[in-house]
């Protein structure tokens, strides 16, 4: 097994390509420098033997070095996509907690869930509807990238924020992955998360939120079948004056609600930031 391992040096960081090597007569793994890369911002495949270069963990390292320019990142990206949906359906947990340990090293939790691991999980849901994956094969990844979450959620967390976020979905909407990607990222970064996701019934939203007065209600909803009970659902909610942000695949044809804030985008980090915002002026 080969990955880079970074060094900082004078508040630079710097590369080496090593190789995981078991040692019997100790019983431990030792690493073995194969290649010193020089600065990480200047790494690119290029700078890695021929028979290394398709190695996951080298291709998910590069993939997230912003340094590189677009092009080629979006190269690196791509694989790493693949690769990572090759593991999803393979059951493979811990090669897909590789691709996320080697990936954020030089970036965000939010950038692996936005570049790396989403892209992957709609790619096997494009699929499955396509009729191109068996129903089990699509429960193999989707379990485990369940999993995967659960793990990146075990991570040291900030300080806590005194501020608490509700997620739920509307009647019907079982997708839970998006929200559990939301509730270890917002978790991570401070928030106490209330997750009531997926269909959880109006009635049960309705006292959770009247018991723990959350400062931001965040409704997910990936099929436009659900549209419907999501405006219901929305309706029902406003009586509490707390503010409510929705958003997921089934908005992205540009749909609107009353006195919400709708998010047209997948990315957690502006997600993040349009949560902070909201949350200071209820506060101010």
């Amino acid at each position: 097994m080969v990955f880079l391992r970074s060094k900082i040096v004078k508040n630079e960081s710097y590369s080496y390509l090593v190789k995981s090597k078991w040692n019997s007569k100790k019983k431990t793994s030792e690493q073995q420098t194969i290649k010193y890369l020089g600065k990480t911002s200047d790494v690119t495949l290029e700078n890695i033997p021929d028979e290394y270069r398709n190695d996951p963990s080298v291709l998910s390292f590069l993939s997230s070095n912003r340094q590189l320019d677009t092009k080629k990142r979006e190269k690196y990206l791509t694989k790493t996509r693949q690769n990572m949906r090759k593991f999803l359906l393979a059951g493979d947990l811990k090669n897909t907690m590789s691709i996320y340990t080697d990936f954020t090293k030089q970036t965000s939790v939010a950038s692996f869930y936005d570049n790396v691991l989403r892209p992957a999980m709609y790619q096997i849901g494009e699929l499955w509807d396509a009729k191109k994956l068996d129903v089990g094969d699509e429960h193999i990844a989707s379990n485990t990238a369940m999993h995967l979450i659960e793990k990146i959620g075990t991570k040291p967390k900030a300080k806590s924020k005194g501020k608490t976020i509700l997620i739920c979905t509307p009647d019907g909407e079982y997708h839970a992955i998006p929200c559990f990607m939301m509730e270890t990222y917002l978790s991570l970064n401070g928030y106490d998360v209330i997750n009531l996701a997926p269909s959880a019934p109006s009635k049960s939203i309705i006292s959770h939120i009247s018991e723990k007065k959350p400062d931001l209600i965040l409704i997910s909803v990936t099929l436009k079948d659900h549209l419907r009970s999501c405006d219901i659902l929305i309706k029902n909610l406003q009586k509490f004056k707390i503010p409510i942000v929705i958003g997921g695949q089934a908005l992205q044809d540009g749909n609107s609600f009353h006195d919400v804030t709708v998010m047209d985008t997948s990315s957690l980090s502006e997600l993040s930031r349009t949560i902070q915002g909201m949350i200071k002026k209820k506060d101010s």
